[in-house]
């Protein structure tokens, strides 16, 4: 369960003034350090909301998400603050907490420091893959709680049903993630739910990728250097595979993660793979573009931002069949994308096939993957979010708004590190 990420420092500099939200926010992007505390958040016009989750300053794709929000909800008339749990309490982040959680921290560590520090009273708290929920309902002060689901990890299905009761609305970003979440919590079917559009932070697509006749097929994969869920472990036997069907190809990889160091000593002296480590901005998008395919071998996903941000500069997908929003995205572009989990052999024969098709075949394919990612391009998601979270705060509340005196479980007092690995249901499950 991808709970606790390693909290990687980022470089920071200021946000730029713009009038597009890729202008402010660019993935991987860094952030304004003036620190402010929390007693100075400004006011301003429109609904008062709080973001939760684990990080603000990490890699991954919900914290590029989190910092779409930070430069943008004010534009859409949400006036939001952000706690994030792992932070240190000054991460030096105008309108955000941070709780100063670790590893050795517990449930009972994480409401009593929740509690000493209250958020200002929102209209809508809003739980990103509704981690903390569970535990922190009771002391939110929310006037309506919603989530938002970017990700699908083995278990959901089963601790969703934990949430109920809990939610008065909640937005998902695949179809897959809302059909499950409407399911299993079916309070929170018709308007209360909702599919949002990840944003490609692009004006428009493009593709600048040379024609494959002559060159190495460039394969790239972006995202954390991770054998839990991103399964990095299984590079090494995709490129003997490639290897094995006389593919001439370059591999790249974007990112950084726990197994980095790891990769890079399998391909150490292969002058074929390269690793960029962590990039942002139009560096991020610089290498992005040289990619003719991204290689995905994971386990689980929800929909992953990076292959959106691929289809819209031509980057084609190859993808595991694991039932995510990814599976629809890379079928769309072709079929044979589309391999059964892990399975690298079927990826590498994809790949094979990719190198032997005509040029008019491989522009084709690309053209389906601009038409598929437009319209996650533009102003898409901040519309949505804060369309939804208004009809939620006006809509009439069925989350439990009142708590009997909560008598807290033995397992509220494992450390996280400890409860991850032997009970990680143990995060979704009610503190009394």
């Amino acid at each position: 369960m991808p709970v606790m990420n390693a909290l990687w420092g980022m470089p920071r500099a200021k946000l730029q003034k713009a009038s597009a939200p890729w202008q402010a926010w660019n993935r991987r992007s860094s952030l304004s350090t003036r620190a402010r505390a929390p007693a100075s958040y400004r006011r301003v016009s429109g609904l008062r909301l709080e973001h939760e989750f684990t990080h603000f300053r990490d890699l991954g794709g919900v914290q590029s998400l989190l910092r779409l929000h930070h430069a943008v909800d004010a534009r859409h008339g949400v006036e939001s603050t952000f706690c994030a749990f792992f932070e240190p309490p000054d991460c030096g982040v105008e309108r955000v907490r941070g709780l100063g959680l670790t590893g050795f921290s517990s449930i009972h560590t994480a409401r009593r420091r929740f509690r000493a520090a209250p958020p200002p009273t929102p209209d809508v708290v809003n739980y990103h893959n509704f981690w903390g929920l569970p535990f922190f309902a009771d002391l939110d002060r929310a006037g309506r709680r919603m989530g938002l689901l970017h990700s699908h990890f083995p278990g959901l299905p089963g601790w969703l049903r934990h949430l109920r009761g809990l939610l008065d609305g909640v937005l998902c970003v695949s179809q897959p993630l809302l059909d499950l979440v409407r399911r299993e919590l079916p309070e929170l079917a018709g308007e209360r739910s909702l599919w949002l559009p990840l944003p490609v932070a692009r004006e428009q697509t493009e593709a600048a990728q040379p024609p494959l006749a002559g060159r190495p097929v460039v394969l790239g994969f972006a995202g954390r250097l991770s054998f839990t869920q991103k399964r990095v472990d299984r590079f090494p036997a995709l490129v003997r595979e490639l290897d094995g069907a006389g593919v001439n190809f370059r591999l790249e990889f974007l990112g950084e993660g726990p197994q980095a160091g790891w990769l890079r000593r399998q391909f150490a002296g292969d002058a074929r793979v390269r690793f960029h480590g962590r990039l942002g901005g139009e560096a991020y998008w610089t290498v992005l573009r040289g990619w003719d395919a991204m290689v995905f071998v994971t386990d689980y996903e929800g929909l992953p931002l990076a292959l959106l941000e691929g289809l819209s500069v031509g980057v084609l997908p190859v993808f595991p069949a694991v039932g995510s929003g990814g599976d629809a995205y890379a079928a769309g572009v072709s079929e044979e994308f589309l391999y059964p989990p892990g399975d690298v052999a079927a990826a590498a024969a994809a790949l094979r096939n990719l190198v032997g098709m005509t040029e008019a075949g491989v522009r084709e394919l690309r053209a389906r993957a601009h038409a598929l990612v437009k319209r996650h391009l533009g102003d898409g998601y901040a519309e949505t979010f804060a369309r939804h979270a208004r009809a939620v705060a006006a809509l009439p509340r069925i989350s439990r708004a009142s708590f009997p005196r909560v008598r807290l479980r033995p397992h509220t007092r494992v450390p996280f590190g400890i409860l991850r690995r032997i009970w990680p249901g143990g995060f979704w499950r009610g503190v009394g």
